[in-house]
C-alpha cells in the first residue's frame, strides 16, 4: 500500500512539475501566411510553453465591432526601448487594454482575437501570451479554391461578460523596429481583432494532471500483475 501510494504521490508532484515548467510568457510576431496570425512554428512553440491551441470553423469569429465590443487607446505602462531594435531584441512596452461590451446581450465565454499588426511591420511586431492568463491560439482553416490554409490567430479570454461590463488586461508588446514617437508620447502597435464567443476557456493544468493520474494508474497495474 505504502509503495502505491508512493507512486501516485510522485505521479502527481512531477505532474506540478511540468506544468509549472511549462508555465511562462511566450513571444509572438505576426508571421504568418500574407502577415496574418502567427506561424504554424510559433504556434507549436507556443503549444511547447503551455499555451493551448484550439481549432475553430473561420465563420465562428467575427469583426469585433459586430460584437459590440469597444476598446478605447490603451495606457501605456511602461516601455523599454533599446538603440538597434530587432525581433530578438525587441523594444517592450507594457499597456493596459480595456474591453467593454458595448451591446444590449450578454456575451457568454468571449474572446478577442487579434489578427495582425495594422501600422507597423507583421513580422516584426507582436507580444507575449501566456497560457496562464487566458491566452490561447486558434487553428482555423480558411478554404480556398480546391485547397486552403490554416492559420494560427492569438486570443485573449474575455470571459462572460453582461452589457456595459468590461475586462482590463495587460498587453505586453514587442516591437523590433523604433517606435514612432508622437511628441511625448509612443505610438503603440495597433491590431486587426475579431471576436468569437461560445468556447470554454481551456484548463490545460486539469488536463495535464489527469494524463499523469492515468500513466500511473496504468504502472500500477502493471506492478500489481
Amino acid at each position: 500500500m505504502n509503495s502505491r501510494l508512493a507512486w501516485i504521490g510522485a505521479g502527481v508532484a512531477l505532474g506540478w512539475l511540468l506544468v509549472a515548467g511549462n508555465a511562462g510568457a511566450y513571444p509572438i510576431v505576426f508571421n504568418g501566411t500574407g502577415g496574418f496570425g502567427i506561424s504554424a512554428a510559433s504556434a507549436d512553440g507556443a503549444e511547447a510553453d503551455g499555451v493551448q491551441i484550439v481549432e475553430v470553423a473561420a465563420n465562428e469569429i467575427v469583426p469585433a465591432a459586430a460584437m459590440n465590443l469597444t476598446i478605447p487607446a490603451p495606457d501605456v505602462l511602461s516601455a523599454t526601448l533599446v538603440g538597434s531594435p530587432s525581433v530578438s531584441n525587441p523594444n517592450r512596452v507594457t499597456s493596459e487594454w480595456s474591453v467593454t461590451n458595448a451591446g444590449q446581450g450578454v456575451l457568454s465565454d468571449a474572446w478577442l482575437v487579434f489578427f495582425t499588426s495594422t501600422d507597423y511591420a507583421d513580422s516584426s511586431v507582436g507580444f507575449e501570451i501566456d497560457g496562464d492568463d487566458g491566452w490561447i491560439v486558434l487553428s482555423v482553416y480558411v478554404p480556398s479554391g480546391s485547397g486552403g490554409s490554416y492559420y494560427f490567430y492569438p486570443a485573449r479570454s474575455l470571459g462572460d461578460l453582461d452589457p456595459s461590463a468590461n475586462i482590463d488586461f495587460l498587453m505586453r508588446h514587442l516591437v523590433g523596429v523604433p517606435l514612432v514617437e508622437a511628441g511625448d508620447e509612443l505610438l503603440l502597435p495597433q491590431y486587426s481583432v475579431g471576436a468569437l464567443q461560445g468556447l470554454p476557456l481551456p484548463e490545460p493544468n486539469a488536463l495535464v494532471l489527469t494524463g499523469f493520474g492515468l500513466a500511473v494508474a496504468a504502472i500500477l497495474r502493471r506492478r500489481s500483475d
